[in-house]
């Protein structure tokens, strides 16, 4: 935890840096506030999306700047968390859609997991966050949003860009996937709801 409000400070201060010169002198006193209460959120949804802590911090950061620069952005807390998440949601889909195009590539293998992934890890029930890994990226969404945020079907909709029904549709089918996963594991209690 210590790291994700290190780097909510950090993207604080470069989103300031950013605004002087990049943005008119509209007033957006409101900004600062909610990139304190909602960064360390965002980063963990991000990291939920993209498994890695480093390409999380981008992506917020980058999903802060530009709610920062968009004329449209929300000020109201609720409609601003689902913004950014709309905008996360987005910039993690791009990073996927990336990632797949240089698949084919032979690049060295990534460094090994994060210090501070390893720790979540052995906070939170290992076999869980496993099985959630495997999940697509769609299905990862609206089982963190539900599930991990406590969102509603209806804000897990709209942050997700889809109908509702096809949210429920998502999360049913995810959670039978995380059931059935769980049990091959093997784990001695399966409690997903």
């Amino acid at each position: 935890m210590k790291h994700s409000r290190l780097a909510v400070r950090w993207i604080g201060s470069d989103l300031r840096q950013r605004g002087e010169s990049a943005v008119n002198s509209d007033d957006r006193s409101w900004f600062d506030p909610l990139v304190r209460s909602l960064g360390s959120r965002a980063i963990r949804f991000a990291l939920m999306n993209v498994g890695d802590v480093e390409t999380a911090q981008d992506i917020v950061q980058e999903a802060f700047a530009r709610c920062w620069a968009s004329p449209k952005t929300p000020s109201e807390e609720a409609d601003f968390h689902r913004w950014l998440y709309r905008v996360i949601a987005n910039l993690a889909r791009d990073h996927h859609r990336q990632r797949a195009r240089f698949r084919n590539l032979s690049i060295p293998p990534t460094a090994p997991a994060d210090p501070i992934e390893r720790m979540e890890r052995r906070s939170e029930d290992q076999e869980v966050l496993a099985a959630v890994r495997t999940l697509s990226l769609r299905e990862r969404q609206a089982i963190y949003l539900r599930y991990f945020e406590d969102q509603s079907f209806a804000d897990t909709a709209r942050i997700m860009g889809s109908p509702q029904v096809s949210v429920r549709v998502i999360v049913h089918r995810a959670l039978g996937k995380l059931r059935r996963r769980l049990e091959a594991a093997g784990a001695t209690e399966v409690v997903v709801p």
